[in-house]
Formats: C-alpha cells, structure tokens, sequence
C-alpha cells in the first residue's frame, strides 16, 4: 500500500455531472501534490456515480466511494472514515479552488502549529463568471482563537467561521473528539459541528481568496424557504445551548441569543412569502417552545434592538399578529 498522504480532500458529489470534471481538474491542479481525492458519490440518479469512476482512471490520487443517498454530512462521514492524510479538506461538487489553496493552507499550519486553517472565497454563477458582492471574508486576519472565528459571524454575518469548505483542518480534531457530522441535517450541516471542532484550538485566518463557491438555480442553497432550512434553528440553538453552559464565553451566548431570535423572526416570514408557512407551522411551533423560554433573555439581550424585544415579545404571543403588523409597516412604509 503506498504511503499515506499528508492531505486528504473529500468531495461529496450528487446531481453535479456538468461540474463535478471541472471540479476535480482545479483539485488535481494543486501546487501542492501530496494529496488524495475521495470521491464519495451520494446516490446521485444522473449518472455521476460512473463518472466518479471514469474520473478514478485519470489520476491515482482518487478514490470513489458510493453509497445509497443519505444528504451531505452522511457523505462527509464516510469520507472521513475512509481518510487517510493527516489534514483533510472538503470541496463542494461544484465549486473550483485556486491552484495555490491547500498549499497555502498547509503552510499556515505547519508554520503556527494550529490545528484549523482557513481563506477567503467568493461567489460564481452557474457559467463560472464572478458574482460581486458575495465574499466571505474575516476582519482580523492571523493565529487566534478558533472560537472567535464564531463570534466574527455573529457580529457580521460573515459565513467565513461556519464553513468547512474554506478550511484546512488537522485531521485528529475529529478523530480524537469523536466528532462527526448530523447526519439528519441538510442545512447547516458543516457549520453545525464547528464549535466543538473550534474548542481549545487555534485558528489561522487568511484573506486569500482561494475557494469559488458556485450559485446554481434550484440547488438546496438557493431554493426561496425549502422546509429542510428549519435545520438551520437547531443548529444555531446548539451554539446557544453550548455557549450558556459556558460561563466564560458570555458574550457568544449573547451574541447566539441575537441570532437565534433573529433567524426565527426572518425564517417565519420567508416561509409566510414563500407560500409554504402552512406546511411548515407545526415544525415551527416545534421550535417556538425553545423561543418561549428564551423570551426573557432576548429582553435582556444587549444586540437586540429595542424594537426587536418589542416584536419578540408580540411574536411570542402571537406570531400571525406579528407578522401581519409587519406586513401593514412595509406597505404603509413604501
């Protein structure tokens, strides 16, 4: 058996035939060469799972996995499980990395000794031209404390701390923590894990835009309020539930009290929008209960605006009141 690399790169393919050669052709053009490819084939119906094994034929650096379809974090498991590098990396199906990222990456790690590793990215569409406005970036560039990576995107939104594909992660960070991704989850699933990933570790921050993450029509990303987004709630509820047993980490909990209102708020009223709210309230009343209890400390929440606790407040008693008070605002607004 050859010698395992230092870096293993898992890829997880369904539905990307008509990117999935453009893809790999970016990976396999890494500058920096000592890597393997898996290939983990979700299922997909339209023929990716023979061309994954054509794919194999080219270069002996991958490796083809499939499996019956179970979504993308089964996927990302069974990648891990089959890795076999001392670092690892994901890179969507259908998204094109710079020739100089893992090389780059690896460098930053081996020259800090942190164990997390990550660059900047930016959008394209669907013919690979870029999209403006769509950089995902970190204000403070350097080693810091991984966690801070999540308070970051809390402060402004930015989706650099809670992705996978941006990163380069020693791989021990999920073998010795015993971490795997939910595999119950659609949304959120890479960004779902990270805290535990981030905890008592460091992180080195670049703004070098190395990844490219394409926008496709009708991909689960983009769909208007698909009902598999209400994952996103149970992710950001663990981030609260985590950083309230923390005492020390006070403003994440803070922070995550913030978000937690915020996406329940605007997930509602893309759903109303969406025309889909009537299939989905009793999922959302499954999660308003966690709302409820969180009341008071929204109302003590120093990131939550004064209107904010007002509406939170009218939400929690009645949600189709707040929303339709919302909807006479905008109107009489524009």
């Amino acid at each position: 058996m050859p010698a395992a690399p230092k870096i293993s790169i898992i890829t997880s393919v369904y539905d990307a035939k008509d990117y999935l050669p453009l893809t790999v052709r970016s990976i396999l053009a890494q500058t920096f060469t000592d890597f393997e490819l898996l290939l983990v084939e979700d299922g997909s119906p339209n023929g990716c799972g023979e061309l994954c094994d054509e794919l194999a034929k080219t270069d002996p650096r991958i490796r083809v996995f499939h499996k019956p379809n179970g979504g993308p974090a089964s996927a990302a498991n069974v990648g891990l499980d089959n890795a076999r590098g001392d670092y690892v990396g994901f890179v969507d199906s259908d998204d094109l990395i710079e020739p100089t990222m893992y090389e780059t990456l690896y460098r930053a790690l081996q020259s800090t000794g942190a164990r997390v590793a990550a660059c900047a990215g930016d959008a394209i569409d669907e013919a690979g031209a870029p999209i403006p406005g769509r950089e995902i970036t970190i204000r403070r560039t350097g080693e810091r404390d991984a966690m801070e990576l999540l308070l970051d995107s809390f402060q402004t939104g930015s989706f650099y701390g809670p992705l996978s594909w941006n990163k380069l992660f020693d791989r021990r960070l999920f073998t010795e923590k015993g971490i795997r991704y939910d595999e119950t989850m659609f949304f959120g699933d890479d960004a779902s894990i990270l805290h535990l990933v981030y905890e008592g570790e460091r992180a080195v921050c670049l703004t070098d835009v190395l990844y490219h993450y394409r926008t496709r029509r009708g991909q689960i990303t983009g769909k208007l309020f698909p009902p598999r987004k209400l994952d996103n709630l149970r992710m950001y509820w663990d981030w609260l539930t985590y950083f309230a047993a923390r005492p020390e980490r006070a403003e994440y909990y803070q922070w995550a009290v913030a978000w937690y209102w915020q996406m329940f708020y605007l997930f509602w009223c893309m759903a109303a929008e969406a025309g889909t709210l009537a299939g989905l309230r009793s999922a959302f009343l499954a999660h308003k209960k966690h709302l409820n209890a969180l009341l008071p400390a929204i109302l003590r929440c120093p990131y939550v605006p004064g209107f904010e606790k007002f509406r939170a407040l009218l939400f929690t008693v009645s949600p189709d009141l707040a929303y339709g008070l919302a909807k006479i605002w905008g109107r009489s607004a524009r």
